[in-house]
């Protein structure tokens, strides 16, 4: 993925909004200019035993292709 973003919003208000039990990882800070290779909080969900299960991760925003040997590539694509 190419591009930027912000995120404006705080560890907190985040688990607060979708519900999200905890972190998992050193979650950034708030950033007007979110670009590829940073790592970034995502909401990920499962159905645990018939319960909506939402925790916030840490992820490293950008692509790296299934055919990549090297997760550096990321930064050269285009």
């Amino acid at each position: 993925m190419c591009g930027r973003y912000v995120m404006c919003k705080a560890t907190s208000d985040l688990l607060s909004r979708f519900e999200a039990k905890e972190v998992e990882g050193s979650p950034p800070g708030p950033s007007w200019n979110v670009a590829p290779t940073q790592n970034v909080p995502i909401v990920a969900e499962r159905l645990d035993e018939g319960t909506l299960d939402r925790r916030l991760l840490i992820a490293k925003f950008g692509l790296v292709p299934s055919w990549a040997e090297d997760a550096k590539i990321q930064a050269s694509l285009h």
